[in-house]
């Protein structure tokens, strides 16, 4: 009765970390991006997940930097930030390929980039921006 009773409480705890685990790889959700240069929140972000392993976001809410004019964002609210952005089928913490839109310039950008394990934070590069190689964004989830 014990041994059936510890074997419950681990198969219990194996399985709600699995679904935990799964659960972190999944983009889908509300994400605030930081500009790692500044520091400052740029906006928060939607992720859908349209296709089984690809997503696209779009702004739900901009923010003025700080010591800066005041501005009205509000156009850009419903502005699809993030297209095509593919996790790694065999490593779904890998994102292989994406695009990121500029809203100031309507430029886009291929990147690239990795989720955290916890899956609470990813981190996407541009490598064909040669003028901002060294500039990432990071992408945390709001919970």
């Amino acid at each position: 009765m014990m041994l059936k009773r510890i074997f419950g409480v681990l198969f219990t705890f194996a399985m709600t970390q699995t679904l935990i685990a799964g659960d972190a790889t999944n983009l889908s959700g509300e994400w605030k991006v930081i500009d790692d240069k500044s520091g400052f929140t740029l906006v928060k972000v939607k992720v859908t997940e349209p296709q089984p392993h690809l997503y696209q976001g779009h702004i739900i809410e901009a923010f003025n930097p700080p010591n800066q004019p005041v501005r009205d964002l509000s156009h850009l609210k419903g502005f699809h930030l993030l297209q095509g952005l593919k996790q790694d089928l065999k490593d779904p913490y890998k994102l292989t390929i994406g695009e990121v839109v500029d809203p100031a310039i309507n430029q886009r950008y291929q990147v690239n980039g990795k989720l955290t394990k916890r899956g609470h934070m990813m981190i996407l590069r541009s490598p064909s921006d040669s003028d901002k190689a060294s500039r990432k964004l990071s992408w945390v989830r709001i919970r």
